[in-house]
């Protein structure tokens, strides 16, 4: 059978009942057929127009004389005792139709159906062939699993990662293992840059992901590279603080100045800004503080140098290349430093990031940092926040309005869907949702993904570890897809505490009651 005649041969799946759209229509499943219908599904139908193809999205089961108002335990009861004689129940679903079956095969189009399928027309299961012409890979493209029920490799393209990525699931979900994933395939197989934020450590303790080409960075930041807003941040300056915020700011540029005409070392930055905040020209300049304004000022200066003094380092590479190395994955170990440190590390170098391809594009690749780069920000919900301002979700949005441009790939990992800023969400064209429970952030999802309906929605409670609803322009069609494994071990599995306790058990005893405590 050819690829382009796919609408007679295969497996019946049902026919089309009631009204359809070009876009959806009902189906009522065979009950004798060998196929078992499930969301996910792919199938086809014929039309004036051709062969299309569409994807289930919804299965519903039911019997005509247990109808859902039925109200009386008796009946249902007598009823259920006589199953096999009254019929088999029916199966009935939703099937969202893709496109053109011709279109997807030869041109790699999708070009949707202007005419709705008709009452009575038979639906078919498509083939594995067909599926396999349709999500075949290719240059730039990456497999990351396979279909569902078909087992046919489903591939994204990796140049549509630039138009940005969510990757949502529960905790167990298979997040970690999708980004495990990704960096295998993108930077292992196309030689392509990436940065994970790793909050937790994960990744900077993970045995055998991409060896050779990881680049393990501890949360360090030379002071001279920061901005003010960082430094702002991390000094914890309130923010109606005008005067001590003014005072901070002369002296800080004042260093800075100092330091880009080489009068000024790194290791002595922060110290610099310390003796300007005192110095009597820049008070002036400030609108001469009082003096408690001053050791305000002084004592934040005080407190960022002892509290991020591992953070700040005056040794550490200024240039960018040498720390997020083209080429290889780069993975920032966030796990030792607070909430504060890890949202300045992030900005800083989302905003690095960002300004250096600027530079690289505009310079036609004289200056500036030389290769696209995709990051990826672990526990996104607790940077880029719904209700809260933070350094990392202004450059996160800031990104994910400019970076496709000039080369700067953003993706958001996180369990808490709806406590992520919904402007950022809502940039990301592409989505891998995999096992997501609560109602409330799956209504958060749709309003943030044009593609996925209420329909394919209702699957997502039911998925297993790994398994996911894949959406965007990275993929040929939405899909729901099981994860590859990760070949390296990450620490994002479950702790197993029976394991542990075993090897650490103490010797059979009494231990340590004394003799004359009772115990009721």
């Amino acid at each position: 059978m050819s690829l382009l005649e796919p609408c007679k041969g295969a497996p019946r799946v049902g026919w089309v009942i009631g009204e359809s759209t070009p876009v959806r229509s009902v189906v009522l499943f065979d009950s004798r057929s060998t196929v078992t219908p499930a969301a996910g599904l792919y199938v086809v139908t014929a039309t004036v127009e051709g062969c299309v193809l569409g994807i289930v999205e919804r299965v519903a089961s039911g019997h005509t004389l247990l109808p859902e108002a039925t109200t009386d335990a008796e009946e249902v009861e007598s009823l259920a005792a006589y199953r096999d004689l009254l019929g088999r129940p029916y199966r009935r679903g939703t099937i969202r139709w893709l496109g053109l079956v011709e279109d997807l095969v030869k041109r790699g189009k999708l070009a949707s159906p202007h005419t709705p399928a008709d009452p009575g027309s038979e639906v078919y299961l498509a083939t594995p062939s067909l599926l396999e012409a349709i999500f075949k890979g290719g240059r730039g493209w990456v497999r990351i699993g396979e279909l569902r029920d078909s087992r046919v490799p489903f591939y994204i393209g990796v140049n549509q990662l630039f138009r940005h990525l969510a990757i949502l699931a529960v905790t167990g979900g298979g997040k970690s293992n999708t980004v495990c994933v990704l960096a295998e395939r993108i930077v292992g197989e196309l030689g392509g840059t990436m940065v994970i934020f790793d909050v937790h450590g994960e990744y900077a303790s993970a045995e055998g992901l991409v060896p050779g080409r990881i680049n393990v960075q501890r949360a360090k930041i030379n002071p001279v590279t920061l901005s003010f807003a960082e430094l702002k941040r991390l000094a914890r300056l309130p923010e109606n603080a005008i005067v001590q915020e003014r005072l901070l700011r002369l002296a800080w540029e004042r260093a800075l100045e100092e330091y880009a005409r080489g009068d000024l070392q790194p290791a002595r930055f922060l110290e610099r800004v310390l003796e300007l905040v005192r110095s009597p020209s820049i008070k002036r300049e400030a609108g001469n503080p009082d003096n408690k304004q001053v050791i305000g000022v002084e004592s934040k200066l005080d407190d960022v140098k002892a509290i991020y003094g591992d953070v700040l380092d005056p040794f550490y590479h200024t240039r960018l290349e040498d720390i997020v190395k083209p080429g290889m994955l780069t993975v920032f170990d966030l796990s030792e430093v607070d909430e504060a440190g890890a949202d300045a590390v992030v900005a800083h170098y989302l905003r690095l990031l960002l300004e250096e391809r600027k530079r690289w594009r505009r310079s036609d690749g004289r200056e500036g940092y030389p290769t696209p780069v995709i990051a990826v920000i672990e526990e996104a919900h607790t940077l880029v926040r719904k209700d809260e301002s933070t350094l990392t979700k202004y450059w996160a949005a800031r990104v994910a309005r400019e970076g496709r441009k000039f080369g700067v790939g953003l993706v958001l990992v996180s369990q808490r869907p709806k406590g992520l800023d919904p402007d950022v969400l809502g940039q990301t064209n592409n989505k891998i949702i995999l096992r997501v429970v609560e109602p409330s952030d799956i209504r958060y999802i749709q309003a943030a993904s044009e593609q996925l309906s209420e329909d394919l929605a209702s699957v997502l409670p039911a998925l297993s570890p790994g398994e996911a609803v894949v959406l965007g322009s990275m993929t040929r069609l939405p899909a729901i897809v099981k994860i590859d494994l990760c070949n390296a071990r990450t620490k994002g599995a479950d702790v197993d505490a029976i394991g542990e306790w075993s090897t650490h058990q103490a010797p059979p005893g009494r231990g340590d009651v004394s003799e004359d405590v009772s115990i009721l």
